[in-house]
C-alpha cells in the first residue's frame, strides 16, 4: 500500500520542467481532475504488468479425462445393449430317453450277465435274481416243487385213465355200431326176399282167381292163397319194424358214442385247465426262488447300479437301458433337459440361445458351453410325473433357482440341443455324462441401453 500511495503521489505532482510556464502547470492540474482518484489508482496498481490466472496440467488432464469419459457414456448408451436371461436348472439325459429297469421282486442278485457300455438286445437276459426262502424243513420254494410235482403226476394219470375209459367206451360203441349195421344189412336182404315172395303170391292169387272163374279150383284154394298173401305181407311189416328199430338203435349209439366224445373233451379240458394252473405255479415258485430280468428294448446299458451279492429291494432300480431311437441320434448322444416355473415360461420358445454352466467344469475355468433350446412343453409335468430316479434333484435344483416355488408347483420341461457332447479340460476333451446337473442361462431378448432406458415413453406412445 505504501507503494502505490507513492506512485499516485508521483503521478499526480508532475515534475517542473525548464522552459514551462505557470500556465501550462494549471492546465494539467485541471487535465487531471477529469479522473476519479480509483481510476488513477487502478492504473497505479498496473505498473507491475497485466494480471492472468494460472492454469496447471492437472486440470488439463482432469478435463480431458472427464471429455473421454462423457464420450465413452454416450457411446455405451448409444453402442450398448441389454441381455434378457431366464436362470434355470437341469441335467444332462440321454436323446433317445432311457428307461429303467427295476427288479419285481426283493432278494440277492445272483449274477449280471452283462457290463456297462454293452450293447444289449431285447429279451436278453441282464441280471439273475435269487429269491430264496428258508423254512425248518428246508428251502420253502423246494418244498412246494415237490408238492407241485406231486400234483402234477395225478393229473398226468387222471388224464391217462381217462383216455383209456374213452378208448373202452369207442370200442364197445364202435362193435355195436358194426353189429348193427351188420343187421340192417341182413334185414335189407330179407325185405328183398319177403318183397319178392309177396309178388309171386300177388301173381299166384290171381291165377287162382281165374280158375275159380272157369271151375278148374275150389273156394277153398283160393281162400288158402289168400291166407298166404296175408301171412307174407305181416312178414314183410315185422321186417320193415326191425328196420325201423335198428335205425334207431344205430342213432342212439352213434349218439352216445358223440356224446362220450364231448365229456372226454370236457373232461380233457378240465384236465388242461388245471394242468395249466399248475405249471403256473410251478412257475411262480421257480420266480420264487431264482428270476431273470431280461432286457425290454434293444439299446446300450448306461449304468449298473448293484453288483451280484448285494440286496436288492422289490421295485429297486438295477440299471438304465438307453434305448435305440432315430438313427440320426447315437444311442450315447446327451441333451439337456430344463425344468422351469410357469413364471418363466412367458417369453420361452424353440430357437433361443442357452449358455450352460455344468456344475462338475467351474464356468470360471471352463467357461459357459452353447446350446439351443428344442422344444418347451405345452403342459407342466407334477412333481408325481417326473422320473422317479430324478425327482428329487430336479426339485431341489429348481428350489435353489427359484427359493419362491413351492414343492408341488409343475415344472415345464425344456429341451436343449448341445452343440458339442465334449469339454475340454486342461486340452483334452472330455465327454459329457448322463445325470450332470447344470445351471443354464436362456437367452430371451435383446435391446440397446437408449430402448430400455426409452422403454416408459415408447410404451406410453404406442398407449
Amino acid at each position: 500500500m505504501s507503494d502505490s500511495r507513492s506512485t499516485t503521489h508521483v503521478q499526480s505532482t508532475p515534475l517542473k520542467q525548464p522552459g514551462t510556464s505557470g500556465n501550462a502547470l494549471g492546465s494539467s492540474n485541471v487535465r487531471h481532475t477529469l479522473f476519479r482518484q480509483e481510476v488513477m489508482l487502478a492504473h497505479g496498481s498496473q505498473w507491475m504488468g497485466a494480471i492472468r490466472l494460472a492454469q496447471p496440467l492437472s486440470v488439463r488432464i482432469v478435463a480431458a479425462g472427464a471429455l473421454a469419459l462423457a464420450l465413452c457414456i454416450i457411446a455405451y448408451i448409444t453402442l450398448g445393449g441389454i441381455t434378457r436371461k431366464a436362470r434355470v436348472t437341469g441335467m444332462t439325459l440321454p436323446a433317445n430317453g432311457s428307461l429303467t429297469i427295476s427288479s419285481l421282486n426283493a432278494g440277492i442278485l445272483a449274477r449280471s450277465f452283462v457290463t456297462e457300455g454293452q450293447k444289449v438286445e431285447i429279451g436278453q437276459p441282464l441280471f439273475e435274481l435269487s429269491t430264496e426262502r428258508q423254512g425248518t424243513g428246508g428251502e420253502l420254494s423246494m418244498l412246494i416243487a415237490q408238492q407241485l410235482e406231486i400234483r402234477k403226476h395225478a393229473i398226468e394219470g387222471e388224464r391217462r385213465t381217462h383216455l383209456a375209459q374213452h378208448s373202452e367206451k369207442k370200442s364197445a360203441l364202435g362193435a355195436r355200431l358194426s353189429n348193427i349195421d351188420a343187421e340192417l344189412l341182413q334185414l335189407e336182404q330179407e325185405l328183398s326176399l319177403a318183397e319178392r315172395r309177396l309178388e309171386m303170391a300177388e301173381t299166384s292169387l290171381q291165377k287162382f282167381h281165374v280158375l275159380q272163374e272157369n271151375g278148374f279150383v275150389s273156394a277153398s284154394q283160393v281162400q288158402q292163397k289168400q291166407e298166404e298173401l296175408l301171412d307174407l305181407r305181416a312178414r314183410d311189416s315185422t321186417l320193415k319194424r326191425t328196420k325201423l328199430q335198428l335205425h334207431a338203435n344205430r342213432l342212439g349209439v352213434a349218439a352216445e358214442r358223440d356224446a362220450v366224445i364231448g365229456n372226454l373233451n370236457n373232461t380233457l379240458a378240465q384236465i388242461d385247465l388245471a394242468d395249466a394252473s399248475l405249471r403256473q405255479e410251478m412257475a411262480e415258485n421257480g420266480v420264487r426262488k431264482t428270476s431273470l430280468i431280461l432286457a425290454p428294448q434293444a439299446g446300450i446299458l448306461a449304468t449298473i447300479t448293484y453288483r451280484p451279492g448285494q440286496a436288492v429291494a422289490s421295485g429297486q432300480s438295477l440299471a438304465m437301458l438307453i434305448p435305440q431311437g432315430d438313427a440320426a441320434l447315437q444311442a450315447d448322444q446327451l441333451e439337456v433337459q430344463l425344468f422351469a416355473p410357469s413364471r418363466m415360461i412367458g417369453f420361452l420358445a424353440a430357437g433361443q440361445t442357452v449358455l450352460i454352466r455344468y456344475q462338475a467344469f467351474p464356468y470360471q475355468k471352463f467357461g459357459l458351453h452353447p446350446g439351443r433350446v428344442v422344444d418347451v412343453s405345452k403342459i407342466p409335468f407334477a412333481p408325481t410325473d417326473l422320473p422317479p430316479h430324478l425327482a428329487s434333484t430336479i426339485l431341489s435344483n429348481a428350489q435353489k433357482t427359484s427359493p419362491g416355488s413351492s414343492v408341488s408347483e409343475g415344472l415345464f420341461r425344456i429341451r436343449v440341443r448341445l452343440e458339442r457332447q465334449t469339454i475340454d479340460v486342461y486340452g483334452r476333451p472330455e465327454p459329457l455324462r448322463p445325470g450332470m446337473t447344470l445351471e443354464a442361462d436362456i437367452v430371451q431378448d435383446r435391446r440397446k441401453i437408449w430402448e430400455w432406458i426409452a422403454s416408459p415413453l415408447l410404451a406410453v406412445t404406442q398407449r
